[in-house]
């Protein structure tokens, strides 16, 4: 990279890498699209090689993108501190955090637990990325993730913040049409809803010692909250995260002392969280307010 690298090359570069397009970044910087296309191809040329693969889907930052960009955050964050030194004036932190956890827990929860949060730091957007599916730390495909497993990867933060719990549901309906299971031999006569194709289910199975093979599914979804409605409907049996489905009309937790599997939840972060603002902000926001969330 030369020595008479242009700032504006970094901030047109900062921005794609958060917004992931070319568009959502010239809107970002209140530039022409063109504009921010030449000067990644201009920075592209200075580092010598692309930092972006195109693909249908969008912009896919490459390794040395994502090398650079822990750099480029590092000047950001000096001139932000510059500039406040100068004016005397801290400057809140400012850009995007991306958090990644449950489908249930991101819809019924996080929105309002970051409400207060986004009042005091109005310069950071939070963009939510939810499933069951694990998202890629170490790649920054997100910032944050509130996890049920711990990380093994030494680049990753992990704090555990509490205990989630799991139990068998059904609705009302359901047992008054097929009477309630009287222990755990007699669940697999049943009928069930529970995970499609998601490997998650297969594993997650395995790990309670549950019986998939002898089963009678009725429903299927990939969905944590299609399955939740479903056995709500009384259209089976399933397992359930016990302080969501608790607050379900007609829902009734069973065979509460067969079972009741406990897992820890964590507080992932990339390593970034250390230097960036924004990131140890929400951070230990979220370290702050999940405790009560899952208390053990």
């Amino acid at each position: 990279m030369t020595h008479g690298l242009d700032w504006s090359l970094l901030q047109a570069f900062v921005a794609v890498m958060r917004s992931g397009s070319l568009s959502a970044a010239a809107q970002i910087l209140r530039l022409t699209q063109p504009t921010v296309g030449r000067q990644i191809r201009t920075l592209e040329e200075q580092v010598g090689e692309a930092l972006f693969d195109r693909t249908p889907q969008g912009l896919r930052p490459t390794d040395r993108a994502m090398a650079l960009m822990e750099h480029a955050e590092q000047l950001e964050q000096a001139a932000q501190a510059l500039s406040a030194s100068i004016t005397g004036k801290p400057e809140s932190p400012t850009g995007t955090v991306r958090i990644t956890t449950t489908e249930v827990f991101g819809i019924e929860r996080l929105p309002a637990l970051m409400q207060p949060f986004l009042l005091t730091h109005p310069g950071i957007t939070i963009e939510v990325s939810i499933g069951m599916q694990v998202e890629n730390l170490l790649r920054r495909d997100a910032d944050i993730a509130i996890r049920f497993s711990r990380p093994e990867q030494p680049e990753l933060i992990a704090r555990q913040i509490g205990m989630m719990e799991l139990g068998f549901f059904a609705s009302e309906d359901y047992l008054a049409r097929y009477g309630e299971p009287a222990g755990l031999d007699q669940i697999y006569g049943h009928l069930w809803v529970g995970f499609d194709r998601d490997s998650l289910g297969a594993r997650a199975a395995e790990r309670l010692k549950l019986d998939v093979a002898a089963t009678r599914f009725a429903f299927k979804a990939d969905s944590m909250l299609v399955q939740r409605n479903a056995i709500a409907s009384g259209l089976g049996m399933g397992v359930l995260e016990t302080r969501s489905a608790s607050r379900v009309p007609g829902l009734r937790r069973l065979l509460v002392a067969d079972f009741a599997p406990r897992t820890p939840v964590w507080l992932v972060a990339h390593a970034d969280v250390r230097q960036g603002r924004r990131y140890r902000a929400v951070f230990d926001h979220l370290a702050a307010v999940l405790p009560a969330e899952f208390k053990d």
